[in-house]
């Protein structure tokens, strides 16, 4: 007879609910910068230990952690992500336990996800003899600078022993408490970096037919990168391309021709067949328009993050079946949300990079809207706050991901 793990995982969740409170008031009151998390580090590694659960050694990790828990029997190693690094921004939120680092902040909810681990960690410690393989608790330090998740697989985090899966979750202000994201899809955009510098001829300003324009072929390359999406992407796929820095002359000179005008900006796709697309049409509108206006323009499409996307893969087992049991089966109501042109480094785990391999994974929302405790704002505001009871429900999805993630991969 086959074991029905959320009835045990709904009565740990209610048990320890004060528990999991203190872990996220400490999270919250706590925060630290990317690659600064050294204090953050200490306190996972004590909870885990304090669980009786390994602390993997692993070389050049300073911040982050890497947790092993073997459970009653053999089978497979089911990895469990969140990051745990914060903002460089002053909390103005209406938290009863605010951030004790002025000027330093959990504005994008890590607290949530790191905090949701290390109560699931609690409930699986609770429940290893009813674990048939191992999980890989995977605190990754600096999701904000893009470079965690990347630092975190080429010291081999995924090995020793071999993650089969993975899951990970963010918050999401977007949608209610007691919800969770179950996405069949795409969920959070591919991010890219483009920088353009078009290189002109400066002069007087009142002098133009001596000069070549920068700011003039900047204008009209601002204009037309808007077409790639609205002429030459479907119209039933979604993109964004936004320049969001442009940088010519010096000072509040009014009457000089700059000699060059550099823009920075972002791109958002939601498949790696459209990033590629994106990069093609960037080259080609920059630069030809570049050269109708007599400048030359350098292009510099840098790929940054991949796309999270849940769909399925060949050869891959059914995750969206055992994150519909593990969401059902922590209390939550699964949803199915628009994506979000937001991006999240988790996708490396899956994707790979650099000749590292990745894994089979799927990636969660974990509702935390609620109006009646303010928690409505949205990521990256100084007012961001998240409803504590999110942490039950995503200890104990993250929890019967574990479970149900190493009963399906055993099958």
């Amino acid at each position: 007879m086959t074991k029905n793990y959320s009835v045990t995982v709904r009565q740990l969740m209610k048990k320890m609910e004060q528990e999991f409170y203190d872990i996220f008031r400490h999270c919250h009151e706590n925060p630290e910068l990317s690659f600064r998390e050294f204090n953050t580090t200490a306190y996972i590694k004590e909870t885990l230990r304090s669980l009786d659960i390994e602390v993997m050694e692993i070389e050049g990790l300073e911040t982050g952690v890497v947790g092993l828990l073997r459970g009653g029997s053999d089978g497979p190693c089911i990895g469990l992500r969140a990051d745990i690094d914060a903002l460089p921004i002053l909390e103005e939120s209406t938290s009863p336990h605010p951030s004790k680092n002025p000027g330093v902040m959990h504005a994008c909810g890590h607290d949530t996800h790191y905090g949701s681990l290390l109560c699931a960690a609690k409930i699986l410690a609770a429940m290893r003899e009813d674990l048939h393989g191992s999980v890989k608790f995977l605190f990754q330090p600096a999701e904000e600078l893009n470079l965690g998740a990347k630092k975190m697989i080429s010291l081999g985090c995924l090995e020793n022993p071999h993650v089969d899966a993975i899951f990970g979750l963010h918050n999401s202000p977007e949608i209610p408490l007691g919800t969770v994201a179950v996405k069949d899809g795409p969920l959070m955009a591919g991010v890219d970096r483009i920088e353009l510098t078009i290189h002109g001829k400066g002069g007087h300003g009142g002098i133009p037919q001596r000069n070549a324009d920068p700011i003039v072929a900047s204008a009209a390359i601002i204009q037309s990168l808007q077409t790639i999406v609205s002429r030459n992407l479907s119209p039933l796929q979604a993109g964004v391309v936004s320049i969001c820095n442009i940088q010519a002359g010096h000072g509040t000179t009014n009457n000089v021709c700059p000699d060059e005008a550099q823009m920075y900006g972002t791109v958002r796709t939601y498949s790696q067949e459209n990033k590629h697309f994106m990069d093609k049409r960037i080259h080609e509108i920059t630069e030809n328009i570049a050269a109708a206006y007599n400048t030359k323009a350098d292009v510099k499409y840098i790929y940054e993050l991949p796309v999270t996307d849940n769909t399925r893969r060949p050869g891959w087992p059914d995750l969206l079946s055992v994150a519909n049991a593990a969401v059902t089966g922590a209390g939550a109501k699964p949803v199915d949300p628009e994506p979000s042109g937001g991006g999240e480094d988790f996708p490396i785990f899956v994707e790979g990079f650099d000749g590292h391999p990745g894994v089979p994974g799927f990636f969660y929302w974990l509702g935390v809207r609620h109006e009646e405790t303010d928690c409505v704002y949205s990521w990256h505001s100084p007012h961001f706050k998240a409803d504590r009871e999110c942490i039950p429900i995503g200890a104990g999805v993250y929890a019967l991901s574990a479970l149900e993630g190493c009963r399906a991969l055993s099958k």
